[in-house]
């Protein structure tokens, strides 16, 4: 069960639930919205980012590559059970979300080059080896897709934090396991 209070309308305030009806339509907010909702300006910024996102330089498909990733080196169920859903979707049939998850190449030089920058920023913390940069630039990745990758990855690290404070419940089936 989540942990926080789920914000009513009257509490996040009219222009954040105009905000959530371009994002969310209808009448039915999901509740991990609401239970945002409780810091207007922290759920502001995630729609900030989500839109920046969205009209940046990675295709979805490389979006959902590293929210998978991150969010399987932070271990949150909730995303991983999102994004498994968005990944397929945006092209990502089940092996390679096995391997991006488990940190093995697709095969994708692009897209394994993306994941691989995400995935040190939490393995290897600190600047980023010449030799990533190296294999970065070797499968076209320009400067405004490193912008974007970092973008995408302090998104997908909110989220993450989020729900492990929340305790969000699932609103998809679970990930698979990694075996």
């Amino acid at each position: 069960m989540a942990r926080l209070h789920e914000a009513r309308d009257d509490e996040m305030g009219a222009e954040l639930c105009e905000q959530l009806q371009s994002v969310v339509p209808g009448n039915k907010l999901p509740a991990v919205y609401r239970q945002m909702g409780n810091s207007a300006e922290a759920l502001s910024a995630y729609l900030a980012m989500e839109a920046a996102i969205k009209a940046g330089s990675l295709e979805s498909r490389e979006v959902e590559a590293v929210k998978l990733a991150v969010s399987e080196l932070n271990r949150c169920d909730y995303c991983l059970s999102v994004h498994t859903v968005k990944s397929k979707t945006a092209g990502l049939d089940a092996d390679a979300q096995i391997r991006i998850r488990k940190g093995d190449a697709t095969g994708e030089p692009r897209l394994d080059a993306i994941v691989s920058v995400a995935r040190t920023f939490f393995e290897k913390p600190g600047t980023l080896p010449d030799e990533i940069m190296a294999t970065v630039r070797e499968a076209g990745i320009t400067d405004r897709n490193l912008l974007d990758i970092v973008l995408v990855t302090s998104t997908i690290f909110l989220t993450n934090t989020f729900n492990h404070i929340n305790d969000t419940e699932l609103s998809f089936a679970p990930a698979p396991a990694l075996v």
